[in-house]
């Protein structure tokens, strides 16, 4: 009896044992995963640290009818252009700071009193720009922008004038951009960007106007 019963205690041990080292095999791929996925979460969480960027962006502007007034009264007109920059800059928590370099062309519609008027309105800017960034770790970012800085205005309409200055620029703006990875995001944003003229841009004491309405689509790579 006594060895039937050892007998029946191995047994009931042994397979004890057994199904013990089965759950451990079980359970170690979900430990597996359950890491794997605090590690991917882990890794999410560089989009909240600070750090270096580069951006390059392109779209559309539309500068505005320039008004230029004196004794008469004249208004340029100029088709739908086109407009690109490089930045480089910095990002502290939901602030980020930049260095711009832009360009932007506009081919002459007419003018006025004279519609067969051609030529083209170029701006070689250089500007610093701030943005804040309403939320931070998300796929869809909102944000806010102003810069400043100075532009270079170089515009020849044909019999009319032309235009070879420079003048202090500034932009505001606003967009939201898309998370791609925890390094690259792609942006969408609208700005407004005008131009202080100096001397009169050229044009003597006619009181030229320079404004531009830009939407641009950039590609940004942080660090």
């Amino acid at each position: 009896m006594k060895k039937i019963l050892l007998v029946i205690v191995s047994l009931f041990t042994l397979v004890m044992f057994t199904g013990v080292a089965l759950c451990a095999d079980q359970t170690a791929p979900v430990e597996k995963k359950k890491a794997a996925a605090v590690k991917k979460v882990h890794l999410k969480k560089v989009e909240y640290t600070n750090g270096p960027h580069v951006t390059v962006q392109g779209g559309l502007t539309f500068l505005t009818d320039s008004d230029v007034s004196d004794r008469r009264r004249d208004v340029v007109e100029t088709d739908l252009g086109y407009a690109a920059s490089v930045a480089a800059g910095y990002r502290f928590d939901n602030i980020r700071v930049e260095g711009e370099l832009g360009y932007q062309k506009n081919e002459v519609d007419g003018r006025s009193k004279r519609d067969n008027a051609t030529g083209d309105i170029k701006a070689y800017s250089f500007l610093v720009n701030g943005y804040y960034d309403f939320i931070r770790g998300k796929k869809i970012v909102p944000f806010v922008t102003a810069g400043i800085g100075v532009a270079k205005v170089d515009a020849d309409v044909n019999g009319f004038a032309h235009v070879d200055d420079i003048g202090l620029a500034y932009q505001v703006g606003a967009g939201c951009y898309y998370t791609i990875t925890d390094n690259w995001h792609i942006e969408l944003k609208y700005r407004l960007m005008s131009v202080v003229e100096v001397d009169g841009f050229g044009f003597e004491n006619l009181n030229p106007e320079f404004m531009t309405h830009n939407v641009l689509l950039g590609l940004r790579y942080r660090f």
